[in-house]
């Protein structure tokens, strides 16, 4: 089928679905089986800074987390490499399976080359305790992909400033994910992403930047399928692009 098409009622379809159905379609192919691992790489930079890692899910537990390359000072990178060591199952951040939660009031927009989904964050079980600061501010937009109806981005953006603990104010702070789909696989998984946080104190402001990219990711199944991942796909997951604002 072609993505999309129009019937002659000049309803919007994908691949012959209403825009719900399509929706519907794109959100299952987000949910893998629990028991569905990736090893991956992962290249962060952020500024002249580099951070490279590796999992294998099959490996042993000492190795199946490495850095292999630090280059730069970055507190920010070295953050979010030490939340993704201290997960466990590092391949959790490459599956979106926690966002149904978050559509029950979205809305959805089908035209000839696009569609799109408006939604308002709903907290979930994989958030983590600064998300209660934004979680209440923050929209997301989701769009599929023209070629093959499945997830292509994710964004989610806060709609007001946020004030943190610390006294800074936090008026820009934006989150999106690039998605991929495995035809073997039949399933949606995130590719890379992109991370801005800008705010400061006593009316000075300052950016900070992520950017993460994600290659030769293998799938398979665990050898136990008790090894259940829990996503870990919530929009603001990187406290420490915001904690070192000032």
């Amino acid at each position: 089928h072609s993505f999309p098409t129009r019937r002659s009622s000049d309803l919007v379809t994908w691949a012959g679905l209403a825009p719900e159905q399509a929706l519907e379609r794109a959100l299952q192919a987000a949910e893998p089986p629990g028991a569905l691992r990736a090893a991956f790489h992962a290249t962060l930079t952020s500024g002249s800074a580099v951070r490279r890692i590796e999992f294998d899910p099959y490996a042993e537990p000492a190795q199946r987390f490495r850095v292999t390359l630090s280059q730069g000072s970055n507190e920010e990178l070295d953050a979010v490499v030490q939340g993704w060591r201290e997960e466990g199952q590092a391949d959790s951040r490459l599956f979106a399976d926690d966002l149904r939660v978050s559509l029950g009031d979205a809305r959805v927009a089908g035209a000839a080359d696009s569609m799109a989904v408006s939604f308002r964050h709903k907290m979930s079980v994989n958030d983590g305790p600064i998300d209660a600061e934004f979680s209440a501010r923050m929209i997301g937009r989701l769009q599929l992909n023209p070629a093959n109806g499945y997830l292509q981005t994710i964004a989610y953006d806060i709609e007001r400033p946020v004030k943190l603990d610390n006294g800074a104010v936090v008026d820009q702070y934006n989150q999106t994910y690039q998605f991929g789909y495995s035809e073997r696989w039949g399933v949606s998984y995130v590719m890379g992403y992109d991370l801005t946080a800008r705010g400061g104190k006593w009316g000075m402001s300052e950016t900070r930047t992520v950017h993460v990219e994600l290659t030769d990711i293998a799938f398979g199944f665990a050898g136990d399928s008790r090894q259940e991942l829990g996503s870990k796909l919530s929009p603001y997951d990187s406290p420490a692009l915001t904690a070192n604002l000032r």
